[in-house]
C-alpha cells in the first residue's frame, strides 16, 4: 500500500450532518480535498451518511476515531487496548453499513487529561502509570487494519512536532506514550500548527518567529518521514481544548502552504473544517489551502526560534531519559 496524497481536511469541531451539506461537498469537490471525519462513540446514521455523500462526491473519506475525553481522547498506550476495540467495533459497524473507509488515522497524543497539563492549562495531578502492552496494541491495531480482507485499510499518524526534536526518538516517544517510530504507518502527518506555537508562548514568540519554525519542521519531516511524510497547518477554529489561538486570516494560512511546499512537502492537511465553516466568506480558507504555490525562499530563522529549537531539543532529550522510567512513575 502507498500513502495517500493531496490535500486533506480534519474534521472534528463540526456535525457530520455539516459536512454532508451539498454546498460544503461540492466545495471540496472542487479543490480536490479529502475529508478525515472525527468518529466518537455514538449514534453513526449521519457518518454513514457521509461517507456515502463523500463517495458520490468523488472524494476521499477517513475516519478519525476518538473516544471520550474521560477514556484519553486520543490514542496513546495509556488506552491502547480501549481504543483499539473501540476502532475494530467501528470498522465493522460501517462496513456492515457499506461506508468502510478509506483510512483510518490515528491521532497520536497523551490522554487530553494530561496534555492539559502539560500545556498550564489545568494544575500539576498524579497518573498512573501506562500498561506495560499500550505499544504493543497500538501496533496490533495497525497490522490488523492494513491486513484486513477482502479491503485492507491504511492507516496514518498524526504527530505532535516535539517527536521531531528527539535525536534518541523512542525515548521520548515512551515519555509521551505515542509510539511513531517503531509502528509500520502508512503515513505520518506532523501537526505544525503554527498559530498554536505563536499562541501558547505567551507573546514570547512572534509570526515572524514561528515562521521559520515551521520550514524547520517541514524539513525535518521530509528527511524522517520520506515518502510517508506530511504537515498538518492551522489553525483556523478552536479546538477540542478550547483555546487555541487562530488565524488572523486566511492570507496567513496562505503563507504557510507556501513555507511547506517550499520546504519540500506537498502533502498537506487543514484543521478544521468547523473552523473554516464559521469563518466567511469560508471559500477564502479552502482556497488558500489549495491554491497557494511554493515560497520562492524559506524565511530566516530569527534569533527566537533558534533558541526556540535548540531549548527544544534540550528538552526532548531530557525528557526522552525520562522514557524509560515512565512506567514506574506514580
Amino acid at each position: 500500500m502507498t500513502a495517500p496524497r493531496g490535500l486533506r481536511i480534519w474534521c472534528e469541531m463540526v456535525t457530520h450532518a455539516e459536512i454532508t451539506s451539498p454546498a460544503v461537498l461540492a466545495a471540496l469537490a472542487q479543490r480536490k480535498i479529502g475529508l478525515i471525519v472525527a468518529a466518537q462513540p455514538g449514534p453513526r446514521a449521519d457518518l454513514v451518511r457521509l461517507a456515502q455523500a463523500a463517495r458520490d462526491a468523488g472524494l476521499s473519506f477517513a475516519i478519525w476515531p476518538m473516544l471520550t475525553d474521560a477514556a484519553g481522547r486520543w490514542a496513546s498506550v495509556d488506552n491502547a487496548a480501549r481504543f483499539a476495540s473501540y476502532v475494530h467495533a467501528l470498522v465493522d459497524e460501517l462496513d456492515a453499513a457499506g461506508a468502510l473507509p478509506d483510512e483510518v488515522a490515528l491521532d497520536l497524543e497523551p490522554p487530553i487529561d494530561r496534555l492539559r497539563r502539560m500545556l498550564g492549562l489545568d494544575p500539576p495531578a498524579r497518573s498512573a502509570p501506562p500498561p506495560d502492552d499500550g505499544e504493543a496494541i497500538l501496533g496490533a491495531l495497525v497490522r490488523d487494519l492494513r491486513a484486513r480482507v477482502p479491503t485492507p485499510i491504511r492507516v496514518s499518524a498524526a504527530v505532535i512536532p516535539l517527536v521531531l526534536l528527539d535525536d534518541e526518538r523512542s525515548g521520548l516517544e515512551r515519555w509521551l506514550g505515542t509510539p511513531v517510530g517503531s509502528i509500520a504507518w502508512d503515513h505520518t502527518s506532523v501537526m505544525v500548527y503554527t498559530t498554536l506555537i505563536e499562541g501558547y508562548s505567551r507573546g514570547l514568540l512572534t509570526r515572524n518567529d514561528v515562521r521559520p519554525l515551521l520550514a524547520s519542521a517541514c524539513r525535518l519531516t521530509a528527511s524522517r518521514f520520506g515518502a510517508r511524510a506530511g504537515v498538518s497547518l492551522g489553525a483556523v477554529g478552536k479546538g477540542a481544548l478550547g483555546d487555541e489561538a487562530t488565524y488572523r486570516s486566511a492570507a496567513e494560512l496562505a503563507d504557510d502552504v507556501a513555507i511547506a511546499r517550499a520546504a519540500g512537502i506537498e502533502d498537506l492537511t487543514l484543521f478544521d473544517l468547523g473552523g473554516v465553516l464559521r469563518r466567511p466568506p469560508w471559500e477564502a480558507w479552502l482556497d488558500a489551502f489549495t491554491c497557494t504555490a511554493p515560497a520562492p525562499r524559506l524565511p530566516e530563522a530569527t534569533w527566537k526560534s533558534r533558541a526556540t529549537e535548540k531549548l527544544g531539543r534540550g528538552a526532548s532529550r531530557s525528557l526522552g531519559a525520562f522514557g524509560s522510567l515512565r512506567r514506574t512513575r506514580g
